[in-house]
This record gives C-alpha cells, structure tokens and sequence, in this order.
C-alpha cells in the first residue's frame, strides 16, 4: 500500500497559489470601514516616514484631496519591493525610524486606505537620491483577473514638492509649503473622490483629527487641515484639552506588571473655613495635604489591583491620564459639599468626553470616540445601571458615568500583549484584553472611592447641622417639656386655651410617630430585599446542583413512566419512584435555606436567641452539603436581643456560600467553619473562619475592600468575574444596622483562613 502511495508522489505536481485581483478591495476599501479610518492610516504612514509636518487639504473647487508630508520619502527600490508589494513593509525590518520613533505599522495594507478614498492617486515621492510620480487607478483592479495583472505607472520626475503642487488654490498652504516642503516628503493627490465632501462630512474629518493625537507639549509632529482659505495657524490640528476637572487620575503599568496610580483631589474648596472642615468632618493629617495638592499615590502588581486572577498576568507597559468633570453644579450642593465653581463649564464636553487608547500617539479607533459603539468601552453605563448610588450614599458603592469622563491611555506597538486587529479599527479581543479593561475600571474604581470617601464626610457633617434634623430634634425637645409642664400642674383649671394646646401636642406627637412608623418600616422592607438578594446568591452559586437534583428527578420519572407504558410493570415502576425519596429529602434541605429564610414570622423584630438563630441555620446548611463541612460552634455567652430573625440567618448563610465556594475551587482537604458567638465589654460579637486559603492578594493587605459593594474575586474557567459582590456588602450592611461594625484585621496577619469578626448591640428587652 505504501508503495502505491509513494509512486503516486512521483507524479504530483507543485502549483502555486493565485492572488484575485480583488483582493485589493477586501484589504482596501472593505477593509478600512470608513473615510477618517482611510485618513488615519494614510497619516500614520507619514509619522512613520520621519515627517515633522503633514498636510491634508481639500480643494472644493476641483473636488481633489492632497495628503502632503515632509518625511523621508521612498527611492525606486522600496516603491517596488515594499510600496507595490502587498504585506511587505519596511517597518518589519525594525521596530523604530530612523529618528527614533516607533513605527505604528508594519502589516504593509495601509496604503491601500487610498483605495478607500478615491478611484485615481497620483503620488510624488522625493528622496535624498531620487524623485518620482506613481499613477494608480483602483478600478482596474475590479477589471483585471489577477493581481499581477494590475501595473500602476512609475516616472521619473524633477520637481519638488512645492512645483509639483504649484496650482492649488490656497496661497497660505503654497507659502508654507515653500518654505517646510522643499526637501524630501511625499505628496498623494486624491481624484474621483467616493465619498460627497460636504460641510457635515469636512466637519466629522476636522473633529476627527482633532482626536487623532493625543494632548502633548511637544511639537515634534505638526499636523494640519486646510480648505480653500484656510490660514496656516487656522489649519493646525490641536488636541482638545481639559484645563479644569474635577479629579485627575494618572497611572503606570510597567512589563513586569508593577501599577502606580496617581489620585489629584481638585473638586473641593474650603476657604477660610478648612481648619474647621478638617476638624469637624474628621478628617486625616494625610488628607489635609491632599486637600492642598499632594497626590494619593497607591502601587502594587497588577493582582493587586485584579482580584482572583491566578494566571500569569502580561498586558504591560501602558499609561494613562484620566479625568472626572461635573458636568451639573447645583447650588445647593456646591453649599453641601463646598465645591469650586469653575468659570468657564465646558459645552463641548460631549465631544471631548471618553477614554481614547493611543498607540505610539496614534489614536486606536473606535475606543472613547462619542457616537460610535466603542464609546463605553469600559461599560461604565453598566457599571452604574448595576449600582446606582448617590456619592453621598452610606453604603452602595458610587460609579462614574460615561460622559463625565474623558482621558487617553498610552500603549505601543512594543506592547505585543495589544494586537491591532488587522483591520486597524480595535485592538484583538484576548484574554489580556479583557484583563488590560478590568484593570482600567479598577484603577477608575480608586478615584471613585476617594471621591466617596469625601463626599460622605461632607454629607455627614452637613446633616449634623442640617435645618431638618434640628428642627425635628427641637420639636422633639419641645413636646416632651410641653408634656411634663403639663403633667405637673395640679391645678383643676380647665378652659379652651389648654384644650387647643393638648390638641396640638397630640397632632405634633402624631405626626412625628407616623414617621418614625415609616422608617421602621422601610428599614423592616430593606432587610427583607436583602434576605430575597442572599437567596439569589445562594441559588445562583449553587445552580449546577440544583440543576443536577432536577435532572436526576426529570430521568426518574421517565423511567417510571417507560415501565408502565411499555411493559405494564407496576413493581419497576414504584422501585424507580421510590429512588426519588431520597431527591425529596435534598429538595426540602434547599427549600429550607433559602425560603424559609423569607417566612412571615421572621420578618419582624423581637426578642431571639442568637445562638439558637445560628444552630439551625448550620443544621440546615449540614443537610444541603451531605455533611461534607465540618462545623464548629462555640456559645461563650448566651446572647438574647430584638431583632429581625431573618437578619442573622442572611448573615450565616452568605458566610457559609463564600466559604464554600472557596473549599469547592481549592479543593480544601477536611474543611471546616468555626463560629463563636460571646459578649465584649459593651457589645455583642460573632467570630467566624474558615480554613480556606485566604484572601487572594488584591484583598491581603487592604482586607475591608470585600465590604464593598460589586467587590468579588470569583471568576470562571476563561478569567471572567462571575461573583455578585453582594454577599458580604449585605452581611456589612445588617451589622451597621445593629449599631455595629466589622474587623477583618486578622487576615491580615494570618497565611491562610478566612476570619470575621462582627461586633454589634442590640436591646435585652
């Protein structure tokens, strides 16, 4: 057989692959999706041919477009091996011009952007060595079969650039041409333009531009956009920049993966009052200094700043400047939270807004450019729809939106981790991708938390000396002296006058009742929304065994069904069905940890033996995981308040999911929770931990992050954060309720567990 297949070798024959000449339309014009992604390659080249300057101008009356730069300029040799060749640049051969820059191609496609412009290019090309005219007219490669049938026209030429252009119809660009472009350079004239230049279209193309660098006090690439009377200084392309923000974040990813950020406070202003502001709002030394300027400056590795990414992480080197603008300022919170009143409110915010990414000062369409769907790239509209918290809010975690933020992130064409997508429009969705995004929005989440931070120690100290909360405290005052004047007077006088005023006690102690009432119950519906979220949670972390008891439910039944259906056997039958007693037992466990959570009963406050509340809601949790956890309870002090019992099972039940879901993707050998529940001096307190492997190392150092609302390090198999960030905000939110608060110090100071300690008071009686 083998020899039959070796002589059949013998008489095969090589055949070379052919290239359709349309392959120049699906690299070209269907691949450059739009006319400013066509401009933007075109003028990348130019930055990458050395050019100090680069003109684009548009000659309305002869419907013609030029892109004009003094750059370096190609010789014969490389028009024919790397211009005319497709895929074939000369920037593979080094990463960095001859100047110094770092090339931002190296595909060797770009140049077909002129295919997506227009139908006819006529270029002038003038190096140090030679001059020459290239003529190509794109539609012959839709006529020809293959694309070595297809020839553009090379001649050699004597004139410069400026005689070469000597008939335009702006003198200002032939005088400044005269005197930048006289050297080497290269010059495209654009014929049979494809798209209708008209005012809206000039106007995209200008604002546009405008984006594709980003702000820099260098001048070492001058780019310009001229019409008919454009002047020199009128045509000079500047990048957009916001003087005045709110809060400026910079940060630094090296290629080792080590992340510094840089916070600026400059929101705020308290004038003559600061020393009493500082004092007051409590405020730290260290926030005295940032207050007046000086930076908050965090650092570590990039897993600290990725919670529960266990891969090697390389998305590096990269920087960034962020900036956060109001773009409302209501005086009545300019008074709350002091404010600085900007002089000059940005109209064009809209357009400024967004986070650009910039290769090698290039910018990567379409992130942060408003209109497109790359806009949110960051899917910060998400981020806040998901928690919508005011900044002053007590506890949910405020977000950023959108379109109150603007800024540009660095990256180079050194960054191999960043693939461009061939198509120039984005950069390849990979994993590091996705992890480069998570980081940016973890970065973005310090400034939110800093902004909160103030923002909740201003709101506090307002209504500490807020109108309302004095008034309802002086009314209060009131009544209770109106009340014991009333009880000590002995005298049997009685007439109209006090009959008006007991009536009116009576109308101002019930009206300040009502609304005490309306707290209790909102706070009674708050806690009741918080166990239906920990049955979420908890169905949602266990979903695959609820699934797989379902599964095992829907088999049994059909078996049975089959043994009566087709063969009449009734014993083989009930054998199936009894099988499925043992699935009853398992549902009824699961019934009993989530919905009995939300029973009736438990939905109002009185007197409860915490302990007893905890030991049935352990036996509960025994009987759901087969007793594969071992748990270990200590009472060393009874402990009897009023409260909401379902409180204190919400508070057991999101522990024991965390705990288990660790032990579960660990694979914990004998795993074991340990609850102890006593009396410290004036409050209460439950300990509880875990003999897991611990906090990951985004939440060692700083373990009061897992507080936090939409906190979580659980990710699934491909890297992506899968957890709720609910669980152990909502544990936080109860203990505040009970007047409490939460010390996770010790894990810290511990190699591995997990450990809790929650402190709270409650009434005896």
């Amino acid at each position: 057989m083998l020899k039959i297949i070796d002589s059949r070798r013998n008489n095969m024959a090589r055949i070379p692959f052919n290239v359709s000449a349309k392959t120049a339309r699906l690299i070209g014009r269907e691949n450059v999706s739009n006319l400013e992604g066509a401009l933007i390659e075109l003028i990348k080249n130019t930055y990458d041919a050395d050019a100090k300057k680069c003109v684009v101008y548009y000659e309305s009356s002869t419907d013609r477009l030029f892109i004009i730069d003094n750059g370096t300029g190609m010789n014969k040799d490389v028009i024919i091996n790397n211009w005319m060749t497709i895929g074939n640049s000369t920037k593979k051969e080094s990463v960095y011009t001859k100047s110094g820059r770092v090339n931002t191609g190296e595909k060797g496609i770009g140049r077909f952007a002129l295919d997506r412009i227009s139908e006819k290019c006529r270029m002038l090309t003038v190096s140090k060595e030679e001059r020459f005219e290239w003529l190509v007219n794109w539609e012959n490669f839709d006529s020809s079969e293959m694309i070595t049938d297809t020839y553009a026209d090379l001649n050699d030429i004597s004139e410069n650039i400026p005689e070469f252009l000597s008939d335009l119809n702006n003198q200002f660009l032939l005088n400044m041409l005269k005197i930048d472009f006289t050297g080497t350079g290269t010059c495209f004239v654009l014929e049979n333009l494809r798209d209708q230049w008209n005012d809206a279209v000039i106007e995209r193309v200008k604002s546009s531009l405008q984006k594709l660098l980003p702000p820099m006090e260098n001048n070492a690439f001058q780019l310009f956009f001229f019409l008919k009377d454009t002047t020199e200084k009128d045509a000079r392309i500047l990048p957009d920049l916001l003087n005045e923000y709110d809060y400026k974040l910079h940060f630094e990813v090296d290629n080792l993966g080590e992340c510094t950020i840089q916070i600026h406070r400059n929101e705020f202003f308290f004038g003559a009052q600061f020393e009493k502001i500082m004092k007051k709002a409590e405020f730290s030394e260290d926030d005295r200094e940032y207050f007046n300027d000086k930076l908050i400056i965090k650092s570590g590795s990039v897993y600290d700043f990725l919670p529960g990414v266990g891969d090697e992480v390389n998305i590096g080197p990269f920087s960034g400047d962020i900036y956060f603008y109001k773009l409302v300022l209501q005086s009545d919170n300019q008074e709350k939270y002091f404010y600085k009143n900007f002089i000059t409110k940005r109209s064009n915010f809209k357009e400024l807004s967004g986070i650009k990414i910039y290769r090698d000062d290039f910018l990567v369409r379409p992130y942060g450019i408003y209109g497109t769907t790359g806009y949110d790239w960051l899917d910060l509209s998400t981020r806040k729809a998901e928690s919508p918290a005011a900044v002053s809010s007590k506890s949910g975690s405020w977000r950023v939106q959108a379109n109150q933020i603007c800024g540009q992130i660095r990256i180079s064409r050194l960054n191999d981790n960043l693939p461009d997508k061939s198509s120039r429009e984005g950069i390849v969705e990979t994993k590091e991708f996705k992890l480069f995004r998570e980081l940016v929005v973890n970065f973005i989440e310090k400034l939110e938390e800093d902004r909160q931070y103030v923002i909740r120690k201003l709101d506090k100290l307002y209504r500490s000396t807020a109108k309302g909360e004095q008034a309802l405290k002086i009314a209060k005052e009131e009544l209770n002296k109106y009340k014991e004047e009333g009880e000590k007077k002995q005298n049997n006088t009685y007439n109209e006058s006090d009959s008006e005023k007991k009536q009116s006690y009576e109308n101002f102690h019930k009206a300040i009742s009502y609304q005490e009432e309306r707290i209790q119950d909102l706070q009674e519906e708050m806690g009741l929304l918080r166990t239906l979220a920990t049955t979420g949670i908890v169905v949602n972390t266990y979903i695959h065994e609820i699934k797989a008891l379902t599964t095992q439910l829907n088999v049994g039944v059909k078996e049975a069904y089959a043994c009566l259906a087709e063969d009449n056997d009734i014993i083989s039958a009930e054998e199936e069905l009894k099988k499925l007693r043992v699935l009853k037992d398992k549902f009824n466990s699961w019934f009993k940890v989530t919905i009995d959570a939300v029973e009736m009963d438990k939905r109002k406050r009185k007197k409860e033996n915490i302990g007893n509340i905890i030991q049935k809601s352990i036996g509960k949790w025994k009987s759901v995981q087969n007793n594969k956890i071992d748990y270990i309870y200590i009472e060393k002090e009874e402990i009897e308040i009023r409260c909401f019992p379902f409180d204190f099972e919400t508070i057991v039940s999101n522990l024991v999911t965390n705990s288990s879901t660790i032990f579960k993707n660990h694979k914990v050998e004998k795993p074991t929770i340990k609850i102890e529940i006593g009396r410290n001096d004036d409050k209460f307190y439950i300990k509880y931990s875990d003999n897991g492997p611990g906090l990951c190392t985004a939440f060692k150092k700083e373990p009061q992050k897992i507080l936090k609302y939409g906190v979580t390090d659980r990710r699934n198999a491909n890297g992506e954060v899968i957890g709720t960030g609910m669980g152990l905000w909502i544990v936080d939110s109860i203990i505040q309720n009970y007047k409490g608060h939460i010390d996770l110090k010790k894990n810290i100071e511990e190699e591995s567990g997990f450990f809790m300690d929650l402190f709270f008071e409650g009434r005896e009686n």
